[in-house]
């Protein structure tokens, strides 16, 4: 049985496109860290190679950091579609430019750091920006339904992305950029499939800064709302923070609990190559 909200074109688009973006996201963020490694240790040492992948796990989740005020307020003050659709076109661009280098075997250091800082503005805009999309979407007594869907959208995309990513990486340099070009181009036709919404008029204050630092304010005084985004922002630093992934646990200097698909077919590749320390994303 098709879940109500589904039934709604609006909404299927908007969760095809959630899921889609979040897949190549993640694909994204995981080869991007492995490639920095690969391309440094051909140049430079263990550890090294390892503060150039812990720079772009940096470089990656500082935008979503610094951008978090802004983009939250334009969220609610522009066409969240319209912020959506930008920000996957940013991406989708991203990737186009990440598998044409990879495909040329052009890639270097530079370009992964711009591409990643690209990235990183991109999926701060689209996550305020598509996260509170679905309200306008379906009528307030599915609302609760909605909210779980799109939720298991972005949380299926986030375990699924980076197996994928791994796979086709092994497989082939420009294939997760490839793969995640056509997954933004899903995610961007079902963006514009959305038609118009109706969204909850918001006062339009003449100045937006005192808007963001009343915002803040209210987010000091309630510690429930503090907590949660403070989860929030942890848990986007874990993904983007660069863990140790050897080809033996004893050649790691930084353990990990668990290892991740990547980590496998990395230790398979291992026993056909010369023996180095590969990093893995999560």
């Amino acid at each position: 049985m098709i879940p109500e909200p589904l039934r709604i074109p609006a909404f299927r688009y908007f969760w095809v496109a959630r899921l889609s973006t979040t897949i190549a996201q993640m694909a994204m963020v995981i080869v991007i860290g492995w490639q920095v490694y690969d391309i440094a240790r051909h140049t430079m040492g263990v550890k090294e190679a390892a503060l150039r992948l812990g720079i772009i796990g940096l470089v990656q989740f500082a935008p979503l950091f610094l951008l978090t005020l802004v983009t939250g307020w334009a969220a609610d003050r522009i066409d969240r579609r319209w912020i959506g659709r930008a920000s996957v076109a940013l991406e989708l661009g991203c990737a186009a430019a990440l598998a044409w280098f990879a495909w040329t075997h052009t890639t270097t250091l530079a370009v992964l750091y711009t591409v990643a800082a690209l990235l990183g503005v991109a999926r701060a805009f689209a996550g305020p920006a598509l996260g509170a999309l679905a309200p306008n979407l379906v009528p307030r007594d599915i609302l609760p339904r909605a909210i779980a869907l799109s939720s298991i959208a972005w949380q299926s995309g986030a375990i699924a992305g980076p197996a994928l990513g791994g796979y086709l990486y092994a497989w082939a340099p420009f294939a997760p950029y490839a793969g995640s070009t056509l997954l933004f181009g899903v995610g961007l036709a079902g963006l514009f499939a959305i038609g118009p919404v109706v969204r909850t008029k918001l006062d339009r204050g003449p100045n937006p800064w005192a808007q963001m630092v009343e915002g803040l304010g209210y987010v000091r005084r309630n510690r429930l709302v503090l907590g949660a985004i403070s989860l929030d922002l942890f848990a986007v630093l874990l993904v983007a923070q660069p863990r140790c992934c050897p080809p033996s646990p004893a050649t790691c200097s930084t353990p990990v609990p668990k290892v991740s698909a990547i980590c496998a077919l990395r230790r398979r590749s291992a026993l056909r190559s010369p023996p180095h320390s590969f990093p893995s994303v999560r």
